[in-house]
Parts: structure tokens; C-alpha cells; sequence
């Protein structure tokens, strides 16, 4: 509706405004169809970037790491709480002061510190290894081993599966130590150290007549015994 009281001038001026925004809104496609789709093959899109807060985070993490190498272990430790109090995520913030924790004597924070590491998946595996660590030297070797064996299984390192194995040898648990290095074998056959391939090798043998009455594999099995030749082959594995 036109008011009255205006002009055919204003009129005409305000139509030809108006002719020239349905034009503009003709002209322009749609939201949807502005952007195009991807080619066959194209990359994906970049990954999104982290968070201010996780930028923060790091930044006090950094603080933190270098102030501890100068020694300056009480500032340090407040760079680090203050890290986790910003993002309760960040597994190294966690490793490391559970780590300055441990070296300050306060065995009891750093293993509470590793506990909630442990949580994380990108810091689990070497949380569990260093909280076996504590518990083995405060004299809990059940639990010691059943963080041990949950961080092998995690990530299967030759340093871990050594320590198992050493482990098992001062438990006198010689099947289980036999079986542990002959992982360690397969893991140093398949990365091609031939040195230390060698000193699995020697090490299982001397297992080997340690574990006697026990490891299936000391032993040739019967040809017909076909129970004791698929118990010596999975053991070989």
C-alpha cells in the first residue's frame, strides 16, 4: 500500500529500490547451493584448532617445565596446578608433576597425581607405569604387577615387557618370565636389533631349563599327542 500524501517521486524512487533488491536476492544462490561439493579425493577438512583454554593450559605447562629444569620447584609446581586447573586433560601436565611430586619425597601426591593420569588416554599407558613403580617400592607387588601388565597391554614396549620379565624372575615365576621374553624376542626380531634378538635368545634358554616341568616347550611332544603340540606352539608365539 501506498501511504498518502507521498509523491509519485517517492514512488518512483522507492519501487525502483525495491527492483533492485529483488534483483540482488535473484541473483544470489541459495546458502546451500554457494558452497559446492568436495571433488572424489579431495583432503578432508583441517582439523578444528584447539581452544583458548587448552592454549592456556599449554602455556602454563611450558612455564611449569621450565621453570623446574632451572629449579625453581615451588613456582613450578603452581604452573602445573594451575595447567590441570584450566584443562584437567592434559596428560603431560599430570606425568610431570607426578613426577616433581615423586622426587620431592611425597610418594603418597604422586601416586593420587598418576591415579588420575591413568584416566586419560594419551597418558594412561606411562601412568600405570610409573604408579607401578611407587607401589613396588612402598612394598605392594600384587598391585605393582597389575599396573605393570595393564600398561603392556596398552602399548607392549620392549622397556616394559623387560621389566615384566625381570619381574617375574625374582618371583621365580619361570614359565611366565619365558613366555614375557619370548615376546621380547619377537618384538627385537621384527624391529631387526639383532643384538638384543641375541640376549632374548640366551635368556630364554637358560629360562628354558628353568621352566622344565613346566613350559610345554622344553620338550618335544609325542606325534600323536596333539594336545602337547598345539600347547608348544602357542607357546612359541
Amino acid at each position: 500500500m501506498w501511504a498518502a500524501g507521498r509523491t509519485l517521486r517517492g514512488f518512483s524512487h522507492t519501487t525502483g529500490l525495491l527492483a533492485f533488491v529483488l534483483l540482488l536476492f535473484a541473483q544470489t544462490p541459495p546458502a546451500h547451493a554457494q558452497a559446492s561439493p568436495s571433488p572424489p579425493g579431495a583432503s578432508e577438512l583441517p582439523a578444528r584448532e584447539e581452544s583458548w583454554s587448552r592454549r592456556l593450559a599449554k602455556s602454563h605447562f611450558e612455564r611449569a617445565t621450565a621453570l623446574e629444569m632451572r629449579g625453581d620447584i615451588a613456582p613450578a609446581l603452581r604452573e602445573y596446578t594451575e595447567s590441570l586447573a584450566i584443562d584437567s586433560t592434559l596428560g603431560d601436565a599430570y606425568l610431570r608433576l607426578g613426577a616433581l611430586r615423586e622426587r620431592m619425597g611425597d610418594v603418597r601426591e604422586a601416586e593420587l597425581v598418576y591415579s588420575e593420569a591413568v584416566r586419560l588416554g594419551d597418558s594412561r599407558s606411562q601412568a600405570l607405569l610409573c604408579r607401578s613403580h611407587l607401589r613396588r617400592a612402598a612394598g605392594n607387588p600384587s598391585q605393582a604387577l597389575s599396573d605393570l601388565q595393564a600398561a603392556i597391554e596398552l602399548e607392549p614396549s620392549s622397556a616394559a615387557l623387560t621389566e615384566l620379565a625381570r619381574y617375574y624372575v625374582e618371583a621365580h615365576a619361570w614359565s611366565a618370565a619365558l613366555a614375557t621374553v619370548r615376546r621380547i624376542a619377537t618384538s627385537e626380531q621384527e624391529r631387526g636389533d639383532t643384538a638384543r634378538l641375541e640376549a632374548a635368545r640366551l635368556e630364554i634358554r637358560a629360562l628354558r631349563v628353568l621352566a622344565a616341568e613346566t613350559d610345554p616347550c622344553t620338550e618335544a611332544a609325542k606325534k600323536h599327542d596333539w594336545v602337547g603340540r598345539a600347547l608348544a606352539s602357542m607357546a612359541r608365539r
